[in-house]
């Protein structure tokens, strides 16, 4: 037989009796302390986190926030069931999709890109509406208060006061302000200038 394989037994037999008693061994045993995040909703987010660009259904997932960003009524299809039917992703892949750390974000600027897409046809409602022979006066009243936004017509006027120091004459004040090489006599109009 090879010795080899008799080497270990031979640390066996180095050991007495003394070596035996309890306190010499440890004699606890190791349990594994469970962890509860599967109990948590840390766990589930944590799945989400690594869910990042780029994934498998990162096609999808864009679609499903463009089509999240559209009222009820014109969605289609018109449940997330429905989508996932459609777009082949697995079952419940929408609750996912919506619990992702950048959902609402994505899905407010594709509602935003949608109503901008129909702000002219509103405004161009509201101008039909106010131009109307019977005319409404709330309408005109919208549309006025949209141009008016526009127009910046209740913007106050910047006013400018101007600087005095007691004790320092105007004209020194006013020279710190006035560039150099400026002439006011040249540009006075009626005012000759003498060569």
């Amino acid at each position: 037989m090879d010795d080899k394989l008799l080497a270990p037994l031979k640390d066996f037999d180095d050991i007495t009796s003394d070596d035996l008693t309890p306190e010499k061994f440890d004699t606890k045993i190791p349990i594994p302390i469970p962890n509860p995040s599967y109990l948590m909703k840390e766990s589930l987010s944590s799945d989400i986190k690594q869910f990042k660009t780029g994934s498998k259904y990162e096609k999808e997932y864009d679609e499903f926030c463009r089509w999240s960003a559209l009222p009820k009524d014109l969605r289609k299809p018109k449940t997330g069931v429905e989508f996932e039917k459609k777009h082949m992703i697995p079952s419940g892949y929408t609750d996912f999709f919506r619990r992702r750390d950048d959902f609402q974000d994505r899905r407010l600027t594709y509602f935003w890109e949608w109503m901008m897409d129909l702000y002219p046809d509103v405004v161009y409602s509201i101008y039909q509406r106010a131009t109307n022979k019977k005319g409404s006066d709330k309408a005109a009243g919208i549309f006025i208060e949209l141009l008016s936004k526009k127009m910046n017509l209740d913007k106050p006027r910047l006013q400018v006061q101007p600087m005095v120091l007691m004790g320092v004459p105007q004209e020194k004040i006013d020279a710190l302000f006035t560039p150099k090489g400026y002439d006011s006599e040249k540009l006075i109009p009626g005012k000759l200038v003498k060569k």
